[in-house]
């Protein structure tokens, strides 16, 4: 029923990158006398060499430390400044004629703005983790580079063997107001990468909370005419879907995909929280003991799985659900053979386009907050930690004070309004995906971006005024918005249904967070260490929900499968959870 074969393969592959990090380690904390790399990086991974930055005057050594210059973080430096790091490179990023990474609108604004000269030493499409690990193990890292959550372990390795710079002088001292005030935003997320109250890593944050709830997404014509009824109560939900396949010839009720990520999502109904099992990833919170548990370890799980398999034997969830991943599930979707699924708030850029160019116009789903047993409020929304990536610097690096000036620079064009950029400004920066020529070492994201965009963007859309359009992503929400509200143009179906509307996506997310109804998942930073003594643990838990919702077993089975669950690894996870995270 799952492909024990696909988990075998990542299980070899993340084995291959820890021995090739710990490689690295034993490289970066060789003594300076002996520990040269003998291993070159690789000739795949090398950019195109760019023509060489402004010098400076006779004998000015760019890369020599330099002292940040009086003023705030907009004074440029006397003497140019290089900078090197390296990036990611999607298939999908374009440039103007003549212009690549090295040359474009970012890196001339560094260069003409701040005196600070970017180069990249190498670019990767698909492979930026294992290019890093060479790197690494090479010790021919860059000034600055950042380090993907899928190596967050890499963080405290290369922190612990000294090759990291502590960047606590750096960011208090020459980061603009801006920056320093997402630290008092999201403290806690600063602080995962401090060690001893000093700053190793930079979070480059994300686009905002509001993001993370997901909803149940109904089909919208068939909602109508079922006379858009109330949908407060999970006997609310249950009607609506007999009744799509009473009357719409739906072949079941609700879209579950075959590793139950979905289903699982839409487990906050009954007052369970899951997390991403499939990638071994729990939502842990504390039981009433205050001892943090993994939601599968709650009575409200039990609760859950009753009307899982209840589902399953009324055709609520399809009888071919085990053979159904994502692809199979989406296209039963847009083929109109089910009219509600669970998903992200970015339903409209999934599914929008296709199924109302295979059905009607009116076909989209429309999201709505997942009910709850009684109805008295909607399901809590589930907030994960948040940060993808962390950005640091190299111990040998002697102008970390160049860098937070980009950094500001950055912060000031994509997320400040008083930036005051001209349309055509904008354009230059942002269109046509220029905004990926700053590399995304130089960006921290603005924690409150989408909140701010989509107060925004339903403010024009509720008075015609586009005056506070400040960014580039606010114009392209309301005009994309506007294009599907008044042309029914398909590619702008994403951002009306996220946040067009007062009742789009993030209108029901905002709705739960004005009134505290989220869950926010106690292990707030990276896995334990000890998680990886425990192993995958996910199978055991996906095969055997699957048997219960089937009604192979039945649902007291799942006593035995989470004492198993424990047995197996659990425990070393869950006291690992309590060890690191308990005072948070």
């Amino acid at each position: 029923m799952v492909d024990m074969r696909k988990r075998m393969i990542k299980v070899f592959i993340l084995a291959a990158v820890f021995a090739v990090v710990l490689a690295a380690c034993n490289q970066a904390a060789a003594p300076a006398d002996g520990g040269a790399a003998t291993t070159d990086a690789p000739a795949a991974a090398a950019a195109e060499t760019p023509a060489a930055p402004a010098a400076g005057s006779d004998g000015h050594d760019p890369r020599a430390y330099q002292p940040v210059p009086a003023g705030d973080w907009r004074t440029p430096y006397p003497e140019p400044v290089h900078i090197t790091a390296v990036s990611t490179q999607g298939v999908n990023w374009h440039f103007a004629d003549g212009d690549d990474m090295h040359n474009n609108p970012w890196t001339r604004l560094y260069a003409d703005e701040l005196n600070v000269h970017v180069m990249f030493d190498w670019l990767a499409v698909d492979d930026y983790d294992t290019r890093l690990n060479m790197t690494i193990a090479s010790d021919t890292l860059p000034d600055v580079f950042f380090i993907p959550i899928a190596m967050a372990r890499t963080f405290h390795q290369l922190q612990a063997a000294g090759t990291l710079q502590d960047l606590t002088h750096a960011f208090d001292n020459y980061a603009s107001d801006r920056l320093r005030n997402f630290r008092t935003i999201d403290p806690d997320t600063f602080e995962v990468y401090s060690i001893d109250g000093r700053l190793y890593g930079i979070p480059r944050l994300y686009y905002g909370q509001i993001d993370q709830p997901w909803h149940m997404w109904i089909r919208k014509d068939w909602y109508e005419e079922a006379g858009s009824p109330e949908i407060r109560t999970v006997a609310d939900f249950e009607a609506l879907a007999h009744h799509f396949m009473e009357t719409q010839g739906a072949g079941y009720g609700l879209s579950v995909d075959n590793e139950l990520f979905w289903l699982f999502r839409s487990a906050s109904m009954f007052g369970a929280y899951i997390g991403d099992v499939h990638n071994n990833q729990y939502f842990w919170r504390p039981d009433a003991t205050g001892r943090l548990r993994p939601g599968i370890a709650f009575p409200e799980f039990m609760t859950a799985l009753e009307y899982w398999q209840r589902w399953f034997e009324e055709g609520i969830i399809s009888r071919d659900f085990v053979t159904m991943d994502d692809n199979r599930a989406h296209e039963d979707v847009v083929n109109g053979i089910v009219g509600i699924q669970p998903w992200w708030q970015w339903w409209g850029w999934m599914n929008g386009p296709t199924i109302v160019g295979l059905q009607n116009n009116d076909a989209y789903f429309i999201p709505f907050n997942f009910p709850t047993v009684s109805g008295d409020t909607p399901a809590r929304g589930q907030i994960f930690f948040p940060n993808r990536d962390v950005l640091v610097a190299h111990r040998d690096f002697e102008n970390p004070g160049a860098w937070l000036k980009t950094l500001s620079l950055v912060d000031h064009m994509i997320f400040s309004p008083d930036a005051n950029l001209t349309p055509e400004e904008l354009g230059y920066y942002m269109h046509d995906g220029r905004e990926h020529g700053m590399g995304p070492v130089f960006k921290i994201i603005d924690p409150h971006a989408d909140m701010l965009q989509y107060q925004h963007v339903q403010h024009a859309m509720q008075t015609g005024d586009t005056s506070q359009l400040f960014t580039t992503g606010m114009q392209f929400k309301y005009s994309d918005s506007r294009a599907w509200l008044e042309h029914q143009t398909p590619g702008g179906l994403g951002a009306y249904l996220q946040m067009g509307f007062p009742g789009s996506a993030y209108a029901r997310s905002q709705y739960l967070f004005d009134n505290g109804w989220v869950v926010q998942n106690s292990l707030w930073g990276m896995l334990p260490e000890e998680f990886d003594q425990a192993g995958s643990t996910g199978d055991i838990i996906l095969e055997e929900v699957m048997q219960i919702i089937m009604g192979i077993q039945p649902v007291s089975h799942f006593e035995t499968i989470l004492a198993q669950w424990y047995a197996q690894g659990g425990q070393i996870k869950e006291d690992a959870v309590n060890l690191h995270f308990s005072a948070r």
